[in-house]
């Protein structure tokens, strides 16, 4: 039986979410274990040396993978090209960074350049199944893209704690990346494999290039945005405050990748199906705004509260420093989380020189804001990051009003009972942090929060919420329900 677009997609979500919140659990007893293995000053060694990686990752697909995704049709001379392509810029990538690992490592503050010659080795090793990982997610093959995902974050976290627990300090997570990198071409080469021609057809290239390139040129300024504030407080601060700032920015990152990554990935091709109907689209970005914002506000509200205990229990005693950056970062969460989805929406029409205006807006409120906010040291940092994310997220949404016609009071619409309801549920759970605070153990505090906070939002979810949210909302949230049922329904029956 054909499976539809809307099923692919809700079946992408499902897989994606579940092996998402494995790789969480996985990923914070990592975070875990490394915290109290390594010293602040050897994260930031890696951060560092992650900031020329990061870059120059743009450049080596140059957009051939998400140009592969957008395209309606392809053909064997297009993903030939775009094979090409792809293993000619690994291979330019790790050769310029070997000649020039020097120079490259005193822009960004390193003195670190053997460990950034070996890490590039990654370009080489990636380029090999680039075209195969687009294909997979053109074609929505989520559950095998979250099981290739899962296991090479299993794989990196059991190489880094070995090794970092032999002694090897920031190499182990050097030497950990290469490995899941090379555990992550493999599955995807063998999950998806493709005629293997050196080849590159003119209009392929042309067509592929067109779109790259500005895709990459936007991806070069998201880039700076998103590591610029890393880049100033090396600059300025040095590696230890870079450690203390880079574990506040990843816990940030762990419900952001966990809910908004796995939205993305799953709509941008979907979204790509349905590039000319504006009317699906609209429907599609405002209940997921919605529904991101039921599932940011939840964590803003415990991470605000609970703060210090949470860093505890994650990163340890010694990563003090880390709490009121994490404090003031987690408010953005919301923002970062939906800006994600608008992301997603711009590629998949095409618009990428227009989304490149909105990247260049964004670095430079990032690296602004930190050369303003370092005085302050990382906590200044820190405000103004979360500043430039808000605004960011604002501009973005007025792009996405532009090119599908989405008004900006029918969006405020769906999200007004929600905000509401947060600032009622936020400060109740002020009152009772008080009271929380004197039960023994940082992770016994932590989970009755938790458990609080998520039954305020289910009760208000359920009596509140949805009774005052707009129909295609609730129409929204019938469809998510009759989906999840008919998903889990077979195998009850199964079992019985």
């Amino acid at each position: 039986m054909k499976v539809s677009n809307k099923d692919k997609a809700f079946l992408g979500v499902y897989w994606m979410t579940i092996m998402g919140l494995a790789s969480v659990v996985i990923r914070l007893l990592i975070t875990m274990s490394l915290s109290r293995l390594l010293l602040p000053k050897e994260f930031g060694q890696v951060a560092t040396i992650q900031i020329i990686i990061s870059f120059a990752e743009i450049f080596w697909m140059m957009g051939v993978g998400s140009a592969i995704v957008q395209k309606k049709q392809l053909s064997d001379d297009y993903i030939a090209t775009g094979n090409t392509l792809n293993l000619i810029l690994g291979l330019i990538i790790y050769v310029t960074i070997f000649i020039f690992a020097s120079l490259i490592a005193g822009i960004v503050g390193s003195d670190d350049i053997t460990m950034l010659r070996v890490l590039s080795i990654v370009f080489v090793v990636h380029s090999i199944s680039g075209v195969s990982e687009a294909l997979l997610q053109k074609e929505m093959q989520f559950k095998v893209i979250s099981i290739i995902n899962t296991v090479a974050a299993i794989v990196n976290g059991a190489v880094a704690i070995i090794l970092a627990f032999n002694g090897f300090g920031a190499w182990s997570l050097v030497f950990a990346q290469i490995i899941s990198v090379m555990i992550q071409t493999t599955l995807s080469i063998i999950n998806k494999p493709i005629k293997f021609r050196l080849k590159i057809e003119k209009e392929s290239a042309k067509e592929l290039l067109n779109f790259g390139t500005g895709y990459a040129l936007s991806k070069v300024f998201n880039n700076i945005a998103n590591q610029g504030d890393y880049f100033v407080v090396s600059q300025t601060l040095g590696s230890a405050a870079l450690g203390f700032y880079n574990r506040a920015y990843q816990l940030l990152l762990v419900p952001t990748n966990l809910i908004a990554t796995v939205m993305e990935r799953v709509l941008f091709p979907l979204l790509a199906m349905y590039q000319d109907e504006h009317e699906k689209i609209r429907y599609v970005v405002m209940n997921l705004t919605a529904l991101i914002a039921i599932l940011a506000f939840p964590i803003t509200i415990v991470s605000l509260t609970m703060g210090a205990d949470l860093v505890q229990v994650v990163l340890g005693p010694k990563w003090e420093e880390t709490i009121l950056p994490f404090k003031i970062l987690i408010i953005s969460l919301f923002f970062r989380m939906a800006y994600k989805i608008g992301d997603a929406l711009v590629r998949s029409l095409g618009a990428v020189y227009k989304r490149l205006w909105v990247q260049i807006a964004y670095a430079t409120l990032v690296i602004g804001g930190a050369y303003i906010g370092k005085e302050w040291g990382i906590v200044g940092v820190a405000v103004t990051t979360t500043i430039a994310i808000i605004i960011n997220y604002f501009i973005m949404t007025l792009l996405i009003g532009h090119l599908v016609e989405l008004k900006m009071r029918e969006l405020l619409g769906y999200l007004t009972p929600i905000i509401l309801v947060t600032v009622v549920i936020g400060g109740v759970s002020y009152l009772i942090s008080s009271f929380v605070a004197t039960l023994p153990y940082a992770l016994l505090r932590l989970i009755v929060m938790t458990s609080a906070v998520s039954l305020m939002y289910l009760f208000a979810f359920r009596f509140v919420i949805i009774k005052y949210m707009p129909e295609d909302f609730r129409g929204f949230i019938k469809i998510v329900r009759d989906q999840t049922i008919r998903k889990i329904a077979p195998k009850n029956k199964n079992s019985k």
